[in-house]
């Protein structure tokens, strides 16, 4: 008999939050083999000057890009630094124009893309509260493309995304960024200071792939489980979308995380169930290194307690399995990765779940190596 893996999440209705109801989903998604053996080993690098909660990483052109940011108001901070690992050093550099969190981002030659995310609702005018004077306080999913020429040192607007959805993740695959999940304001719903905890929230798998090239987009075929605050990689002609939240964009009591993993084949269009993530995450990071994938970090409630993982697993697509590579030496969600000549730089985030009380955030720049 085949070995099964039970996910239990809160399905909420998105007009009330005292609705949502609880249901379990058996989820056929095959046996994942995890070695015990830890891999690889972790030093020290220069810290970030300004660490945050919710950042991004990209290698471009060999230097390691970090975007993002989240204050504790919800408010995006659109940091840029860039770290030269030949001169082991940080520079600061000028963000967009409408900063965004919880966005994802892209390299492809020297350029950085970002699509999507979160802002304040009415961020983009200036002073704008509600009509009772209440200030704007949830996250309202963008469907923004930015691009910032590295060379240049400038940003500029792109043709938007289709759909609109902040929690995303996306993939570079020759001159094509790949744009997978997030969530949403549901179609035909008044949600005025955008997506609250409890509040309306649709939840998508929409796949939508970006030419860079010709500045246009083309949707594709959706992963079968909505979710977001997952992750996503290329290796070997297939994208594989792992782990990530179900019930809300927020964590806490409105969501619940997920194991699966997912692969697109991009040359047929179809989706198809691989081994789980042997720890269910969301809010993690990943990267390709050695021709496995790692996935590092993310955080996690059950019941009352909410933390963050050390956990750093490899899945290796030609065998189906999962290795429990070293663990990150500091716990964290929300953390930018990127892999450069060989090493794994893991920087910043915030070393408890959202929610958790005051987010504590970290600044440190960790590097893996496959020893």
């Amino acid at each position: 008999m085949s070995p099964v893996v039970v996910i239990q999440f809160e399905k909420e209705k998105l007009m009330n939050k005292n609705t949502a109801g609880r249901i379990v989903v058996a989820l056929a998604l095959g046996f994942a083999s995890v070695h015990a053996l830890a891999q690889g080993a972790w030093r020290q690098g220069p810290p970030i000057p300004e660490g945050a909660n919710e950042v991004l990483g990209a290698n471009v052109n060999g230097s390691l890009l970090v975007y993002g940011g989240q204050g504790t108001k919800n408010e995006p901070m659109g940091i840029l630094w860039k770290f030269d690992p030949g001169a082991n050093k940080w520079t600061q550099l000028k963000g967009n124009s409408l900063p965004v969190h919880h966005a994802a981002i892209a390299a492809v030659g020297n350029k950085l893309y970002l699509f999507g995310g979160f802002r304040l609702p009415g961020s983009d005018k200036p002073g704008w509260t509600l009509d009772d004077g209440t200030p704007k306080i949830g996250w309202w999913p963008e469907s923004k493309t930015w691009v910032y020429d590295l060379d240049k040192q400038a940003w500029s607007a792109l043709a938007p995304m289709p759909t609109p959805r902040g929690a995303l993740a996306a993939v570079a695959v020759g001159t094509k960024v790949y744009v997978v999940g997030g969530a949403k304001i549901p179609e035909g719903v008044n949600a005025p200071t955008g997506l609250i905890p409890g509040g309306p929230a649709e939840l998508v798998g929409t796949l939508e792939v970006y030419d860079t090239v010709a500045n246009t987009w083309k949707s594709l075929r959706s992963m079968s489980l909505p979710r977001n605050h997952h992750s996503v990689e290329y290796l070997d002609g297939k994208l594989y979308a792992m782990g990530g939240r179900v019930g809300s964009s927020y964590s806490g009591g409105w969501s619940s995380n997920v194991s699966m993993n997912e692969a697109y084949d991009i040359a047929t269009d179809t989706w198809s169930q691989r081994a789980p993530m042997p720890t269910p995450r969301s809010g993690t990071a990943i990267a390709v290194l050695e021709g496995k994938i790692y996935v590092l970090g993310g955080e996690a409630w059950i019941e009352e307690f909410g933390g963050v993982y050390r956990a750093n697993e490899a899945y290796d697509p030609k065998t189906n399995t999962w290795t429990k590579a070293a663990r990150m030496p500091t716990p964290r969600h929300g953390l930018a990765t990127a892999v450069i000549n060989g090493k794994l730089y893991a920087v910043s985030g915030v070393n408890n779940a959202g929610g958790a009380g005051t987010l504590s955030i970290v600044a440190v720049n960790e590097i893996f190596e496959v020893k």
